[in-house]
C-alpha cells in the first residue's frame, strides 16, 4: 500500500487499511453472519474465488468502529454464473474489479453506520481501485434500506440487482406457517411433497460447524446454481472455511448415507440464513427431496426458536408462493474513469438477469 494507508479524521471519521482481518477489532454486534470477523477471516482462506489483492478498512466514528473487507477479484465463479444466466455476449469487465465485500456475502454494506462513514468507505475504496488499476469499485449486495443510505452518501455511477433473497417471519408452530401460505393449492402441494419425501425414506441430518466436513465430498458435487447444467460456483475450500463461522449448519435430506438435497445455513441471532442450496436437480424443477427439505427446514427453524427465515439467492424455486417477501440486493458501482462501454455492458447484464428471472418464475 502507499502512504495513504492511514488517513486522518475527516467529517468526524478516520480510517486505516490493514492487510488481514485479524488486525481489526471484532464487531461486538454484527448485523448478519456476513458482517462477522469470523466470516472475513474464513474468506481469506478461500481460493475458489481468485483474489489478487485483499485489504481491510477500519473506520472509526467516535466510539464506534466499522470494518469492511475489500478484495480485487481476478476470477469469481459466481460472477461468471451470473453472466452465463444473463446470456451476455462478452465479459462485463476488462480489469479485476474491487469488491466490498465478496459477491458471495448475501448481505453487504455497513448496517448501523452513519452517512459520513459510508462516504469515507467509498472515498477510500475508490482511491484504492484507481491505485490498483481497476475499472470500478463495487459495493455489493445492499438491501433496500442500505442502498438508500449509500446513494445519499455517494451516488453511484451505476447500480445492478444481482439477486434477491426472500424472508418470512415464522409463526411459533408449523401449523401457523402453513396457514399463512397464500393459496390452498400451494399449501396442499407443499404438504404432498413432504409426504412423498417421507414415503421415500428421507431423514433430516443436522451437521453443525466442523461436522459438515465429513459431508464435503457429496456437498461440493451438489452445490450448483442450476443443477448439473451449470458449473459449480462453490469449492470444497469455501465450504470448509465457512464451517468455522459461528452458527454454520448443514441441513441435509438423506436416504441412508446418500445426500439428495441440502442447505448450508447460518444461525445468527433469531434469524436462520439459507446461504447455499445443494441439489443435483435444476432449480426450475421440483423434487420430493427439495419440497421435503424446505418443509423440514421450517420445522427445524421453529423448533430452534428462529423468528425470521431468510431464503438466500436461488435456494428454493418458489419462495414467493410460500408467502415469503423478496429483498432485492443492489450492488453500487463507482467507476474510476469515464467508461460508457462498461456502463452499456452493465445495462445489458441487468437486462439479461431480469429475463432470466422471468423465465425462472414462469418455469
Amino acid at each position: 500500500m502507499t502512504a495513504t494507508s492511514v488517513r486522518p479524521r475527516l467529517h468526524g471519521v478516520s480510517s486505516s487499511w490493514h492487510p488481514s482481518a485479524a488486525d481489526l477489532p471484532a464487531d461486538r454486534h454484527p448485523a448478519t453472519p456476513f458482517h462477522t470477523a469470523e466470516w472475513a477471516a474464513a474468506w481469506q482462506l478461500v481460493r475458489t474465488e481468485q483474489i489478487s489483492t485483499r485489504q481491510h478498512l477500519l473506520l472509526t466514528d467516535g466510539p464506534h468502529q466499522h470494518r469492511m473487507a475489500f478484495a480485487q477479484v481476478h476470477t469469481s465463479p459466481l460472477w461468471r454464473a451470473l453472466e452465463t444466466a444473463a446470456n451476455v455476449p462478452r465479459r462485463t469487465f476488462d480489469t479485476d474489479v474491487l469488491c466490498a465485500p465478496s459477491l458471495y456475502s448475501l448481505y453487504g454494506g455497513l448496517p448501523g453506520a452513519r452517512g459520513p462513514v459510508l462516504a469515507e468507505a467509498v472515498e477510500r475504496g475508490h482511491a484504492l481501485a484507481r491505485e490498483l488499476g481497476s475499472d470500478a469499485l463495487m459495493i455489493t449486495n445492499l438491501p433496500p434500506a442500505e442502498r438508500t443510505m449509500w446513494r445519499e452518501a455517494r451516488f453511484p455511477d451505476a447500480e445492478i440487482i444481482l439477486g434477491r433473497c426472500h424472508r418470512t417471519r415464522l409463526s411459533t408452530t408449523l401449523t401457523g406457517f402453513l396457514a399463512r401460505i397464500p393459496a390452498s393449492q400451494v399449501r396442499n402441494a407443499f404438504r404432498a411433497a413432504h409426504r412423498r419425501g417421507q414415503q421415500a425414506g428421507l431423514t433430516l441430518t443436522v451437521a453443525r460447524g466442523p461436522e459438515l466436513l465429513s459431508h464435503l465430498p457429496q456437498l461440493t458435487g451438489l452445490l450448483r446454481p442450476d443443477g448439473e447444467r451449470a458449473p459449480s460456483v462453490y469449492g470444497a475450500d469455501m465450504i470448509a472455511s465457512l464451517t468455522r463461522v459461528p452458527g454454520a449448519v448443514g441441513l441435509l435430506a438423506q436416504d441412508g448415507a446418500r445426500t439428495h438435497d441440502g442447505y448450508l445455513a447460518f444461525h445468527h441471532g433469531r434469524t436462520l440464513y439459507l446461504w447455499a442450496a445443494a441439489s443435483g436437480i435444476p432449480r426450475a424443477h421440483t423434487s420430493p427431496a427439495r419440497g421435503w427439505l424446505m418443509y423440514e427446514t421450517v420445522k427445524y427453524a421453529i423448533a430452534s426458536g428462529v423468528e425470521v427465515l431468510d431464503i438466500g439467492r436461488d435456494t428454493y424455486p418458489e419462495p414467493a408462493r410460500l408467502g415469503m417477501l423478496p429483498v432485492a440486493l443492489t450492488s453500487a458501482l463507482y467507476l474510476t474513469r469515464d467508461n460508457p462501454r462498461l456502463l452499456a455492458r452493465l445495462s445489458a447484464l441487468q437486462a439479461g438477469l431480469n429475463q432470466h428471472l422471468l423465465r425462472s418464475c414462469a418455469a
